[in-house]
Order: structure tokens, then sequence, then C-alpha cells
């Protein structure tokens, strides 16, 4: 009970600075995302679902702009809270996959990159373990 709560609060607290988190909007970060070429990781930060080309350099800068803020909301979270910067960022990660729509994509816990759907399992269970899984039949080639 008492780490479901402070889950509550790491998770407020990585709420509020949302901006951070947040994509672009239905710019060339929203597209990609709804494209497949990218995606939520389990770790929190954003990453290609195949590694970028040449052509997506733009799009790999962008990236990584979002990642650095991520970054650094999740540095400040911890510290607020007197939490890991990696436990910040898993449940960051469990929050932004848990409200994609199915059909995106996401790197699981054991770096499996699948689209969302109804077999993937992503939740915190009763013991305050983070679940993020592909579906057997989810799995990207």
């Amino acid at each position: 009970m008492k780490n479901k709560i402070f889950t509550a609060i790491l998770l407020a607290g990585v709420w509020v600075s949302s901006s951070a988190l947040a994509i672009d909007n239905n710019g060339p970060i929203d597209r990609a995302l709804a494209a497949g070429i990218i995606g939520e990781q389990a770790d929190g930060y954003l990453g290609f679902v195949r590694p970028p080309t040449a052509a997506q350099a733009d799009l790999q800068r962008r990236v990584n702009e979002i990642n650095i803020r991520r970054r650094g909301v999740f540095q400040d979270t911890a510290r607020a809270n007197g939490e890991t910067e990696d436990r910040v960022a898993l449940l960051s990660g469990l929050r932004q996959i848990t409200k994609m729509p199915d059909g995106e994509y996401f790197q699981d816990t054991t770096k499996t990159w699948c689209a969302k759907g109804p077999e993937s399992q992503v939740m915190q269970n009763a013991d305050d373990e983070v679940i993020i899984r592909c579906g057997p039949a989810q799995k990207v080639k």
C-alpha cells in the first residue's frame, strides 16, 4: 500500500511536468508515432522501432531533444521524492504506454518492440512490480 501511494506521488510529479513528456500536437513526432517509426520505451524515453535512416536525421534530433527534457524531469522528480531516476523513468514509461492508443509501438522491458493491442501487458501489480510486455503475436519482425 505504501508503495502504491509513493507511485501515485511520483506519477503526479511527472504529470505536473508533462510539458517535457508531451509530444508535438500532430507535428513530426506525433506523425512518426502514428506511423510506427518511433515509439515509447519502457524506460520512459522515445526510441526508433528500427534504426533511423539518414533521411530521418531531423526526426532523430527531435527525439533526442524530447529525451533530454524527459531526463531532466525524471532527475528532478527522483531528487524531490528520494527515488532513483530509473524508477521514475520506468513509472513514466508505464504511464505513457498505458495512455497511448492501440496500434502505436512500444518497447517492453525485454527491449522487444511491438504494436500496443489486446495482448499487451502494461500494468503495475499488487507487489508494485511494473509489467510492460508485448503479447506473443505482437512482436516486430
